[in-house]
C-alpha cells in the first residue's frame, strides 16, 4: 500500500507530495526561506528576487514503501484476508524556471505534483467493499511573479493551474447468495486554480525569513461511473434511469501557510527550519452531483494539522556541502475516522544529503531519507452490507531518494 503519493503532507510544509531539494537547503528543510534555486518559484515566489540570472531546476524523486496492511481476522467479519501489497517505486519528476526582467522584477514557472494519494489493495481481500484501489493526483503548472521592494523586502504571487485526476474501484455486495461480487469504477478529472502570496525578509546578508500562503482550491471533476454485475437492486435502478452513470464532484484542496528561516553561521554552515499549517479539515469532496441532483457532503473527518522541518548544512572542500534534516507531520485524522482509502497517520523522517557545486552556475544535490508514515490503524465499524474490517500497516517505512540539477 503506497502512501508516498502524499505530497500534500510533505508539501504542507514544503507546502505532500515530491519533496523539494533546494540548492541552499538541507534536504526536505528550508522550503520557505532558502530561495537559492529556481524551485523557489513554487515554494516561495518572493524568493525569486534573489536570483540575478536566468535559472532552471530539474528534480526527480524516487520513493519505495515497505508497508503491508494486515487484516485482524479475529475482528474482521468479511472473508478474503490481507490485501495485495504493492512495493513498486514511485517516480516524480518536476521542473522550474526563473528569469529576471530587471533588477526588481522576476518571473517564473513550475511544473509540479503538489499532492496525491493512492492505495492498491486488489479485488478479493476482506475490505473490497470499502476500497479496491484509489488514486487522487494533482498536477500543477504555476506561473509566478516577484517584486523586490528594497534591499530587505520582496513580495511574490503565483497562480496554480491544477489538473486533478481521480480513479477508484470498489466491489459491490449484491446480497445474492452464490452470486459474484459486482464492481463499481469511477474515472474523474478536471481543472481548477488557486493563488499564492508570499514574502521574503532578508534581515541581514546571512539571515532571512520567508512566509508563503496558498489559497483553497475548489475544482469540479466529472466523469463516468461504470458498473459490472451490479445485482438486482442497483441494476434495476440503472435500467429505470433512477441511478445515473454520470457523476460530478467538487473537490477541495485546502489552504495552507508555511513560514521559515535561513541563517548562515560565520563558519559557512547554515541552519534552516520551517513551520506549516494546513486546513485539512476542508480536504475532499464538498458535493456530489448525480443526474443534475447535487448532494452536499459532510466533512471526511479530517483535522487541520501542523508540520515542521529542521535542517543543518556545512561546507567541505572542492565545492561540496553536506546536509542533515528531520521533519514531522501531525496525523490529519483521528483513529476512529480513518478510512481504508486514506489510512493517513502522522509522518516523521530523517535524511542526509550532499551538494556539489560544479561551477558556471551549475550544481547538483542528492538526498536520502528514511520515512515512517505510521501504522494507520483502521476499524470500519460494523456494516450489514460491507462487513467490518480491522487492521493496520506493518513496517510502515519508506526510502526516498531525491536529486536536483540546477543550471
Amino acid at each position: 500500500m503506497q502512501f508516498l503519493r502524499l505530497r500534500v503532507f510533505v508539501l504542507a510544509f514544503m507546502s505532500l507530495a515530491a519533496m523539494p531539494a533546494l540548492a541552499g537547503s538541507a534536504g526536505f528543510a528550508g522550503i520557505a526561506a532558502s530561495a537559492d534555486s529556481a524551485q523557489t518559484a513554487s515554494d516561495n515566489p518572493a524568493g525569486m528576487s534573489r536570483l540575478a540570472e536566468p535559472t532552471a531546476s530539474i528534480s526527480l524523486l524516487l520513493a519505495n514503501g515497505f508497508g503491508k496492511f494486515e487484516v485482524d481476522e479475529s475482528k474482521t467479519t468479511t472473508n478474503g484476508g490481507d490485501p495485495d501489497n504493492d512495493f513498486s517505486p514511485v517516480f516524480l519528476p518536476q521542473a522550474y524556471y526563473v528569469r529576471p526582467l530587471n533588477d526588481d522584477l522576476h518571473v517564473g514557472i513550475s511544473l509540479t505534483v503538489p499532492s496525491g494519494f493512492g492505495s492498491q489493495y486488489g479485488s478479493d481481500w476482506a475490505g473490497r467493499y470499502y476500497a479496491d484501489s484509489y488514486s487522487l493526483v494533482y498536477v500543477a503548472v504555476t506561473p509566478a511573479l516577484s517584486w523586490r521592494i528594497n534591499e530587505q523586502w520582496s513580495v511574490g504571487t503565483a497562480v496554480g493551474i491544477n489538473y486533478i485526476a481521480s480513479e477508484s474501484e470498489v466491489a459491490i455486495n449484491t446480497l445474492t447468495p452464490g452470486a459474484p461480487d459486482g464492481r463499481l469504477k469511477a474515472d474523474l478529472d478536471g481543472v481548477g486554480t488557486n493563488f499564492n502570496f508570499s514574502l521574503l525578509w532578508e534581515m541581514t546578508g546571512k539571515t532571512r525569513f520567508g512566509l508563503s500562503y496558498t489559497s483553497e482550491s475548489k475544482t469540479e471533476i466529472d466523469g463516468d461511473l461504470k458498473f459490472r454485475n451490479a445485482g438486482p437492486v442497483i441494476g434495476g435502478l440503472l435500467d429505470r434511469g433512477i441511478l445515473s452513470d454520470k457523476i460530478e464532484v467538487e473537490q477541495v484542496m485546502p489552504q495552507r501557510i508555511i513560514g521559515g528561516v535561513y541563517h548562515e553561521l560565520d563558519s559557512g554552515a547554515f541552519i534552516v527550519s520551517d513551520l506549516a499549517w494546513v486546513e485539512f479539515s476542508k480536504f475532499g469532496a464538498n458535493s456530489i452531483t448525480l443526474d443534475g441532483d447535487k448532494i452536499h457532503v459532510d466533512g471526511g473527518g479530517f483535522n487541520n494539522f501542523w508540520a515542521g522541518t529542521l535542517g543543518y548544512g556545512f561546507p567541505k572542500n572542492n565545492g561540496m556541502r553536506y546536509t542533515m534534516d528531520t521533519f514531522y507531520v501531525q496525523a490529519p485524522v483521528d483513529d476512529e475516522n480513518r478510512t481504508l482509502a486514506l489510512a493517513l497517520d502522522r509522518i516523521w523522517g530523517v535524511g542526509v544529503g550532499v551538494h556539489v557545486d560544479q561551477g558556471n552556475g551549475q550544481d547538483v544535490e542528492f538526498n536520502l531519507h528514511l520515512v515512517d508514515f505510521g501504522k494507520g490503524p483502521v476499524d470500519t465499524g460494523p456494516s450489514a452490507v460491507r462487513g467490518r474490517v480491522v487492521g493496520e500497516t506493518e513496517n510502515p517505512y519508506a526510502l526516498i531518494i531525491s536529486g536536483v540539477y540546477n543550471f
